[in-house]
């Protein structure tokens, strides 16, 4: 494993599509990579620079809010913020992630005015949130479920066709009544764009097979992650389209990523 840190997962994803397409070096990029093509600083396209070979699995995100806060549902917090404009805020891990970029998407397509307040990691704004500092967080849901079990916090949506195990309780997204927000992290596993279709066909058929092990299984479950497998063809189209998809959400925001 070679990992390259920095700049948001761009420095490892510049030196995986300029790899050699032998099927020995292979990319497994998170949401955050396909949020980040979209910065002046990347020299890579999702798209163009990497043939898909399934999706591995997403992890979904939830909406929180403290404790304190007066209300229950997503509804009611659109309510509140548009009686009360600019009033409330939301935390998130950084400018440019994705708990900002879903902040982002909630005040655009509600209308609604609210002041985003970026922290230096998830942890930090977790911790802002449960101490009252601020009011509300879009983010991975394993992390969040002891403090709404423990009543420190709300949770008023999570990512998703279903309701999570963790949370059943919980309305997904679409079950709140807004189902643009239905956005969580997802993990791929791509390789350089020119690497041969038959050694495509063969990670595929290998991952598949990895990921169909239970041990496997519970693993990922247990970081929070639903294994999602997927043929190469419809990870692409997947890959495709969330890249659009953060693209749109940044141009709506008037975003510029540096």
């Amino acid at each position: 494993v070679d990992n390259r840190p920095g700049a948001g997962g761009v420095v490892a994803a510049d030196a995986a599509a300029r790899a050699a397409p032998d099927g020995y070096t292979l990319f497994l990029p998170s949401s955050s990579v396909a949020i980040n093509m979209h910065s002046p600083r990347a020299k890579y396209d999702m798209v163009r620079d990497f043939a898909a070979v399934s999706v591995v699995g997403e992890l979904p995100f939830v909406l929180v809010v403290h404790a304190s806060m007066p209300v229950g549902t997503l509804k009611a917090l659109v309510a509140l913020a548009k009686r009360r404009p600019k009033e409330l805020n939301y935390a998130s891990s950084g400018l440019g992630g994705t708990g900002h970029l879903l902040g982002e998407l909630l005040r655009t397509s509600t209308g609604i005015e609210i002041t985003h307040v970026p922290y230096k990691g998830s942890g930090a704004a977790a911790r802002e949130l449960i101490s009252g500092q601020v009011h509300m967080l879009f983010t991975n849901m394993s992390s969040m479920a002891p403090y709404v079990k423990a009543g420190r916090l709300k949770a008023l949506g999570v990512s998703g066709s279903q309701r999570a195990s963790v949370l059943p309780d919980v309305p997904t997204m679409a079950e709140a009544g807004y189902p643009q927000l239905d956005i969580g992290t997802w993990f791929a596993l791509v390789a350089p764009a020119a690497t041969p279709g038959p050694i495509i066909a063969e990670l595929n058929r290998c991952l598949v097979k990895v990921l169909a092990m239970p041990d496997v299984r519970e693993q990922l479950v247990r970081q929070g992650v639903d294994p999602k497998p997927t043929t190469a063809a419809a990870a692409a189209d997947y890959l495709k389209k969330d890249v659009a998809r953060w693209g749109k959400i940044l141009k709506d925001a008037g975003i510029t990523l540096n």
